[in-house]
């Protein structure tokens, strides 16, 4: 069968509403920054599309991806190139805001699966169940990343250096994928241990990739972003 619809996927969780409880395809948006309020905007222009024109849309957002190619800029793969380096870890705050995290092929099997199977103007989560404070994730990439350097495991927790947290940054993300894995049956294939594994021995496996993206003015981005912190 022929795909009905276009698709439209959310990066990630910013615009949505946060607290105690799973966000659920139900609840209303709740943005705190501008960057996030611009992420919300996105999802009700492609629903106001479907409404007012009758495009065949359906919407997904999806918690914190992770996995191969991912711009170093993110916390996995910036913590992976610094530990490899020993260069300082910047952790905003105290460390424990809290994100869902999945494996980037797993989110895309969600978003090819939901394409051919999901029904028009609809919505969907695609999350891991897998919640982790950032400077317990912090600590997993130390232990798998100097084991696989052939250094002694947690020789780099001296590199975690505590930043100024950022304004508008949310305590927790945490998104329930329930209805995904109900009605189109998808769940992700990794556990995270698995996942992380996997993950850094890819950019271990292609430091020369990794070099050239974080040279030049990628260089300047990351001073701009975290020399005053």
């Amino acid at each position: 069968m022929e795909p009905p619809f276009s698709t439209k996927a959310s990066s990630g969780t910013h615009h949505l509403a946060y607290g105690h409880d799973f966000f659920r395809e139900e609840n209303k948006y709740n943005p705190h920054s501008p960057y996030s309020a611009s992420k919300a905007s996105s999802d009700h222009f492609v629903r106001a599309f479907h409404d007012t024109y009758g495009m065949p849309v359906v919407v997904t957002n999806c918690s914190n991806n992770y996995g191969p190619y991912q711009f170093p800029e993110k916390l996995i793969p910036l913590f992976i190139n610094n530990i490899r380096h020993r260069k300082p870890l910047p952790v905003y705050g105290k460390g424990e805001n809290v994100r869902d995290w999945l494996y980037v092929e797993d989110h895309a099997r969600a978003i090819d699966l939901i394409f051919h199977r999901g029904t028009v103007a609809d919505t969907y989560n695609i999350g891991g169940f897998n919640e982790w404070k950032n400077i317990d994730l912090i600590k997993v990439l130390i232990r798998t990343t100097d084991r696989l350097l052939g250094r002694r495991e947690d020789e780099d927790l001296g590199l975690i250096t505590f930043v100024t947290d950022r304004a508008g940054h949310d305590l927790r993300y945490a998104i329930d994928s329930t209805k995904l894995q109900r009605d189109l049956g998808w769940e992700p294939s990794l556990q995270f241990e698995e996942g992380i594994e996997k993950t850094v021995r890819w950019y271990l496996d292609n430091q020369a990739w990794l070099d050239n993206v974080t040279s030049g003015d990628y260089q300047l981005y990351y001073e701009r972003m975290y020399a005053n912190r």
